[in-house]
C-alpha cells in the first residue's frame, strides 16, 4: 500500500481566507469545544480575526496560516482572544517551533482561556487532518476551572461502541468516531439530535455518493450539505435535545442505536 505524503495547504487552497471559510464550517474537527455560530474575517478593533465563533463552550477565536507559525500570528491571537474574552484560542498552522509550543503550554498554566496549537496536514488525496501540538492539560483544567462533565453522555461513554473518556460539559454538543476514513459524529443540540457523516478531500463527493447509495432504500433519512472541501450527510434522529431533560433516556437510546447502525453498515461495506 502506498503511503500518502503530506503536501502544503497552499496547494489546496488559493488563499488563507479560503481555508478559514472551510475550517469555520467544520470547527468540530479541531476538537476544542462545541461552537455553532461563526464569523470569518470578524472585526476586532481595527483588525480582523480569521474566525470568531460562539456556542455552548463560550467564545472561540482562531488564527490560521500556511506554513510555519510565526510570532506575529501568535500576537494577534493573544490580542483578539483578550478583546473577545475568548474561552478558547487556537492557532492553526502546518508546523510550530519549540519555543512557541513551550510558550503556549506556559500560557495555559496561568490563563482562564484554553490555548491550543493545532497542526493542519493535507495528503496527496487532499484529505485534511488536525493534530493537537499544545493544549491545556486536563489536570490544569480541573484545578483552574473545576471542570464538570456531561451528564447526558456519561452512560454512553461507559460502554458500547461509543465508549470513551468522560465528555467535559463545555464539549457537550458532540462525540466523534471514525469508520473507514469517514468521520461520524453523534450531535446533541438544544432541541434536536442527529448523526453527522463528513467526507473530505478530492474524492469526498464520490465517497459520499457511495454512502448515499448504501443507505438508499433504508428507513434512514438524510440531508446533504457541502463546502469547498467537505461533504456531509446529516441523519436527523429526534426533534428533542439537550433542553429536553425528561427525554434523555429516549434520546440516548435512539441516537446511539442510529449511530451504531450507520457505523456497522459502513464498516461492513466496501465504500
Amino acid at each position: 500500500m502506498k503511503l500518502q505524503q503530506s503536501i502544503g495547504l497552499s496547494t489546496v487552497y488559493p488563499r488563507e481566507e479560503d481555508f478559514s471559510l472551510d475550517l469555520a464550517n467544520h470547527l468540530s474537527a479541531l476538537g476544542v469545544g462545541s461552537f455553532e455560530d461563526f464569523e470569518t474575517e470578524s472585526s476586532v478593533g481595527t483588525r480582523r480575526a480569521d474566525i470568531v465563533a460562539t456556542g455552548d463552550t463560550g467564545t472561540l477565536v482562531v488564527e490560521n496560516q500556511f506554513g510555519r507559525a510565526d510570532w506575529d500570528h501568535w500576537g494577534r491571537l493573544e490580542a483578539y482572544a483578550r478583546l473577545k474574552e475568548a474561552s478558547v484560542a487556537v492557532l492553526v498552522a502546518e508546523s510550530f517551533e519549540e519555543l512557541m509550543i513551550v510558550t503556549c503550554n506556559l500560557r495555559n498554566e496561568d490563563s482562564e482561556t484554553d490555548w491550543h496549537l493545532i497542526q493542519a496536514e493535507v495528503n496527496s488525496h487532499h484529505e485534511l487532518s488536525f493534530h493537537q501540538v499544545a493544549f491545556p492539560a486536563i489536570d490544569i483544567q480541573v484545578e483552574r476551572k473545576n471542570v464538570e462533565y456531561s451528564e447526558f453522555w456519561a452512560p454512553i461513554r461507559d460502554s458500547g461502541l461509543f465508549a470513551g473518556k468522560p465528555v467535559p460539559l463545555r464539549d457537550e454538543g458532540w462525540i466523534g468516531k471514525s469508520v473507514r476514513g469517514i468521520g461520524l459524529n453523534l450531535r446533541l443540540n438544544k432541541h434536536n439530535c442527529s448523526v453527522l457523516l463528513y467526507f473530505s478531500g478530492d474524492e469526498r463527493l464520490g465517497r459520499r455518493l457511495a454512502v448515499q447509495e448504501l443507505f438508499a432504500g433504508t428507513d434512514l433519512d438524510f440531508e446533504l450539505h457541502e463546502s469547498p472541501k467537505f461533504a456531509n450527510l446529516i441523519f436527523p434522529v429526534l426533534d428533542k435535545g439537550r433542553q429536553d431533560h425528561e427525554d434523555w433516556p429516549l434520546i440516548r437510546q435512539q441516537l446511539t442505536e442510529t449511530g451504531e447502525r450507520i457505523y456497522r453498515m459502513i464498516e461492513s461495506s466496501d465504500v
